[in-house]
């Protein structure tokens, strides 16, 4: 525990704005209907998140970014009630943030459909945003998704605009939900090194949202990085097996509630949870995650490997990671398995604070 306290342990993609939309909560107490609050951060050590604008790939540009602002705005109350969550924009600002004792939020985009109306992006670098994700599950106006059927050849010309744009104002592309095309094409146009803000290893557990071997390979060669995800349906094959069976069963029923739960969250959210409670996945263990890393670490390299847990947007969680006061046990797994602590060290955050300061870099 010594050496976690001491590392700076950066979570890099979280859902939280959307659990504050649909039940709003002070996150500085403890809170039991969720996975994510402030005494459970601070008791794994963790100094930093990424707080996700998560957009429905449903909805079209407008509605997606007026959804994403009330995401933002949901999030914003809660940091402006001053008790411990503070903004930070950019990687000086995440050490400042967290030297004083308190835990740095970054936010991100995830679904960058709303980026085809003029000026969202200009919007999204004065909010802070400093990571697109750049689709969801469903193949939008510019970019495939790696969950739906291809339209762009990975990106159209305007995805390769909006990628370069991104890059002018020190937002980093993130390559999650892409299809492997699209990772390719993003490789090959960006100026800055893109991320996987949360996906883990597609030859340990073969589903599309996971990366495979050679684009891992090539992410990291360009200087990028790869964020594994805790997802236990992107973890453990066993569990992967029985989602695609749970949701075949589910989908009709989710497409069905999606309208009334954009309309009142608060009403339809909890059937949702209930919905997916009455159908759970196998367990699966820390240490498949911990596979996860090993397996990224030895393609990748130290450098070019992290973390981002997904939690408040999973329904369920790893046996052994339920949530961020679980992250020393991470530590202590990959110290186990004969990880270097300097590694360990670049893993649990650095490696991704890095990443920001490439994006910034590149927009100077």
């Amino acid at each position: 525990m010594s050496f976690h306290d001491d590392c700076l342990v950066f979570d890099g993609h979280t859902d939280v704005p959307t659990r504050l939309w649909e039940a709003p909560a002070d996150l500085s107490q403890p809170l039991s209907d969720r996975q994510i609050d402030l005494p459970r951060l601070r008791a794994g050590g963790v100094d930093a998140l990424v707080f996700a604008l998560y957009v429905p790939s449903s909805l079209p540009p407008d509605q997606g970014w007026e959804h994403a602002l009330a995401l933002y705005r949901a999030a914003e109350a809660q940091l402006a009630a001053g008790k411990g969550l503070v903004q930070a924009v950019y990687a000086v600002d995440v050490r400042r943030v967290v030297a004083r004792g308190e835990v740095a939020v970054v936010f991100g985009l995830e679904n960058g459909r709303p980026l085809l109306l003029p000026k969202v992006l200009d919007d999204c670098a004065k909010m802070g945003v400093r990571y697109v994700t750049l689709t969801h599950v469903g193949t939008h106006e510019w970019c495939d998704a790696s969950t739906d059927t291809p339209a762009h050849g990975g990106l159209s010309d305007e995805g390769i605009r909006l990628v370069r744009e991104m890059n002018r104002r020190g937002i980093l592309p993130d390559v999650s939900h892409v299809s492997d095309t699209a990772v390719e094409r993003v490789i090959e146009v960006s100026l800055a090194p893109p991320i996987a803000s949360h996906s883990s290893a597609r030859a340990l557990c073969d589903v599309p949202r996971n990366l495979p071997d050679p684009l891992v390979r090539e992410i990291a060669r360009v200087g990028g990085l790869v964020m594994a995800n805790t997802y236990p349906a992107f973890v453990g094959p066993e569990a992967a097996r029985a989602n695609r069976e749970r949701m075949a069963e589910l989908w009709p029923a989710l497409e069905e509630m999606e309208e009334a739960y954009l309309r009142d969250p608060a009403k339809v959210a909890p059937e949702i949870h209930r919905l997916f409670a009455d159908h759970p996945l196998p367990k699966v263990p820390l240490a498949t995650f911990v596979d996860h890393l090993i397996h990224l670490i030895e393609l990748a390299g130290e450098e070019h490997v992290g973390i981002g847990t997904d939690f408040d947007g999973i329904p369920e969680t790893l046996e052994g990671f339920e949530d961020p006061s679980r992250f020393p046990e991470v530590t202590a797994a990959l110290l186990e398995r004969g990880v270097d602590k300097a590694w360990v060290r670049l893993i649990l955050g650095e490696n991704f604070l890095r990443a920001l300061v490439g994006a910034e870099k590149v927009a100077g």
